[in-house]
């Protein structure tokens, strides 16, 4: 890159050589500047003391020279008067900046990507069959979907890792009732449970009977963080399913 913008420089020098009425007691000054900090600029002057004639020549034409890449396909600006000229460009890549990527960018994207399963709803007594009033009814998410679930998208020299992790469950009765579970909530297990009991952390009892439509809505608490370090809290996300559920009265015996 230096190597191309010396051949320019020396180019656009040569350049002003030429336009200029040359004698050999005419002062010529030139100058180029690059950057002290090793970037890929450089800035070039050149100018002549000599008094130009009242029509100053056209700057534009062709170098010769195809080695750089200056930052405009314009000439060279120039400003001029009736004794001096001076032509200035610049010498150098069109990528001056290094782009950073913008980790949020790819967690959101990550996050996007992320595939997360329906709940399946478990209740006691099963919502298979008919559910009877004044009945406790347990419910719970299986702890195989209640576990935490990741993606990754690449980056250079590293990852950004998306995290999805299940925080609340809100289950919807379909009679009005709405029950909000910090967790999955206790299987039941008739080995230890009594059915007449209500569940410790998620339950509900019918009071009327119908049809009614259940569903359970789990909330996704997400977060990134890269390979080196950094990170942060990402928007929550949810999952839904539902079923139809027959709450009945239950049968006495008459004897």
């Amino acid at each position: 890159m230096l190597r191309s913008a010396l051949v320019s420089t020396l180019a656009l020098l040569l350049f002003v050589a030429t336009v200029l009425p040359a004698a050999a007691d005419d002062p010529f000054m030139g100058r180029g500047q690059c950057d002290s900090d090793g970037g890929p600029g450089c800035d070039v002057e050149a100018e002549s003391t000599e008094e130009l004639p009242s029509e100053a020549p056209d700057p534009g034409g062709d170098s010769g020279e195809d080695d750089g890449e200056a930052s405009s396909d314009e000439p060279p600006p120039c400003e001029g008067d009736a004794s001096s000229m001076r032509c200035t460009a610049y010498v150098g890549s069109d990528e001056d900046e290094d782009d950073g990527v913008d980790l949020v960018e790819v967690a959101h994207q990550a996050r996007a990507s992320l595939e997360l399963d329906e709940p399946e709803l478990a209740m006691s007594p099963s919502a298979d069959g008919p559910v009877l009033v004044h009945v406790p009814v347990w419910m719970w998410i299986d702890q195989d979907q209640w576990a935490e679930q990741s993606a990754s998208a690449s980056v250079p020299g590293g990852e950004v890792t998306v995290t999805a992790a299940p925080s609340s469950a809100s289950w919807q009765m379909g009679d009005g009732t709405t029950v909000d579970c910090e967790g999955p909530g206790t299987p039941f297990d008739a080995s230890t449970h009594d059915p007449e009991e209500s569940s410790p952390d998620c339950g509900h009892t019918y009071t009327s009977t119908g049809q009614v439509e259940v569903s359970a809505q789990i909330t996704w608490e997400t977060s990134w963080e890269s390979d080196d370090g950094e990170g942060g809290s990402l928007p929550s996300l949810t999952t839904e399913t539902s079923q139809q559920v027959e709450v009945i009265e239950s049968s006495g015996v008459v004897t």
